[in-house]
C-alpha cells in the first residue's frame, strides 16, 4: 500500500482529518514508543520501530474506533470478510471475488465485527459515554504535533471538545474490566497515565489547555459493560516527571542508538513475597 507523505506544515500543528496510516507512517516520538521505554530498553524500542506490532486484538480495536467516533469512514475502511469452504470451488470464487472487492481496506472476521459491533453499541446505550463520543460538538482523531523536551513528538487524539471553553480529551479503552479498581490497576499497567500527561502537554503547546481529561472504558466481553472515568489532575500531574525522564532517554536512544540491558544491577524480590519470606509465608 501507498502511503503519502506528510510533514507538520508548522511546529507546533494540529491536523483534522489526517488518515490513520498516514498519521502513523510519521516518524516521531509517542506515547506509544514511550511506554515502550517505561517497561524495556531502547533496543525493544528500536524493534518496535522496524516491525510495528499489528494483530487481531489491534484491529479489533482499530474497528471499535472507527465505529464510535468516526462511523461515516467504517464502510470506506474495513470490509468484513465472508463465510464460505475456499476448500471448494464455489468457495474460492467467493473469496477471489471479495478480495478483489476489498483494495487497501482493513479485513475484519465475522466475529471481530460482531463484536466491535456489540461493543459499540454498549458506548451508544452508557447516556454519558454517547455524550462525549458522539454528541457534544468536537473533533474526532485529531493529530497533533509539538516539540516536548526539544524533541518532535505527535499524537493522535480519539476526540477533543469544549464544553463551557474547557478543553476536554476523550479516550476509548477497551478492558477486561471496567470497574474502578481494575481500571486504575491498567492505568499502571498499560502506561494510560504516561498517555494521558504527554497528551496534556502536547496539547497544550499546541495552545490548547486541557481542563479534563476522559476515559471511556468498554469490556471487551458479555456483558459489555461500560464506564465513563475522568482523571483525577493530581494523578495526571504525578505522571508528568516520568514523561520527561522517559523524553530524555528517548532523546538519548536518537543520538547513542538502541541498547538493551547493560551493567550488573542489584536485585532483589518484589516488597510483598520479602515479606511474605520474612514471615515465614512462602505461599506454599
Amino acid at each position: 500500500m501507498t502511503i503519502t507523505r506528510f510533514e507538520p506544515t508548522q511546529w507546533p500543528h494540529i491536523e483534522c482529518g489526517l488518515p490513520e496510516q498516514v498519521y502513523h507512517a510519521y516518524d516521531a516520538m509517542s506515547a506509544s514508543r514511550l511506554k515502550i521505554l517505561d517497561r524495556s530498553t531502547s533496543l525493544h524500542l528500536a524493534h518496535n520501530i522496524a516491525h510495528p506490532a499489528e494483530g487481531p486484538a489491534l484491529t479489533l480495536g482499530r474497528a471499535l474506533h472507527c465505529m464510535v467516533l468516526t462511523p461515516h469512514l467504517y464502510l470506506q475502511e474495513f470490509a468484513v470478510a465472508p463465510a464460505c469452504d475456499r476448500r471448494t470451488t464455489a468457495g474460492k470464487a467467493t473469496w477471489e471475488s471479495f478480495q478483489a472487492s476489498v483494495g487497501q481496506k482493513t479485513v475484519l472476521t465475522r466475529e471481530q465485527a460482531d463484536e466491535a459491533d456489540a461493543m459499540c453499541d454498549a458506548v451508544m446505550r452508557h447516556p454519558e459515554a454517547k455524550q462525549f463520543c458522539r454528541l457534544i460538538q468536537g473533533e474526532a482523531e485529531v493529530s497533533m504535533f509539538a516539540e516536548i523536551g526539544g524533541v518532535k513528538t505527535k499524537a493522535r487524539i480519539d476526540r477533543l471538545i469544549s464544553i463551557n471553553g474547557d478543553n476536554i480529551i476523550i479516550d476509548l479503552k477497551t478492558s477486561q474490566s471496567a470497574s474502578r479498581k481494575e481500571f486504575e490497576k491498567s492505568i499502571m499497567h498499560w502506561g494510560y497515565g504516561i498517555q494521558a500527561s504527554l497528551y496534556n502537554m502536547i496539547a497544550q503547546a499546541c495552545g490548547r489547555k486541557i481542563s479534563h481529561f476522559v476515559f471511556v472504558v468498554v469490556e471487551k466481553t458479555p456483558p459489555y459493560a461500560v464506564a465513563v472515568y475522568r482523571f483525577r489532575d493530581d494523578a495526571a500531574a504525578a505522571f508528568a516527571p516520568r514523561v520527561l525522564e522517559l523524553v530524555s532517554q528517548y532523546k538519548q536512544f536518537l543520538s547513542d542508538g538502541p541498547k538493551g540491558y547493560e551493567g550488573v544491577t542489584e536485585i532483589g524480590i518484589p516488597d510483598w513475597a520479602m515479606k511474605n519470606l520474612i514471615a515465614g509465608d512462602t505461599n506454599e
